[in-house]
């Protein structure tokens, strides 16, 4: 599944899931014991799709550091060598996919 077809089919796959799970879980209701703070009575599909969101953020937030690095590190190299690479684009400015 390549493409915009394959693209739009996972995420209506991951949204079907995601309101399957929800819709399954309607009525259920749990305790969330953040160590000061104790929350009654908070619906399980709130507590996961939040688990869900801190994590990915999480890891954006941890991954950005490295990123840069590694982006820093392939422009001083591309700069040492006094090419462009991809040839044809002589910046980072590429918009586009």
């Amino acid at each position: 599944m390549n493409g915009i077809p394959g693209r739009i089919a996972i995420i209506l796959g991951s949204s079907a899931i995601a309101a399957l799970f929800a819709w399954l879980n309607m009525g259920e209701r749990v305790t969330l014991r953040l160590g000061i703070v104790t929350l009654r009575s908070i619906p399980l599909s709130a507590v996961v799709f939040l688990s869900i969101l801190i994590g990915m953020t999480l890891v954006f937030v941890v991954g950005l550091r490295s990123d840069l690095k590694t982006r820093r590190m392939v422009r001083r190299y591309r700069e040492a060598l006094g090419q462009e690479w991809p040839p044809g684009r002589a910046d980072d400015t590429h918009e586009g996919p």
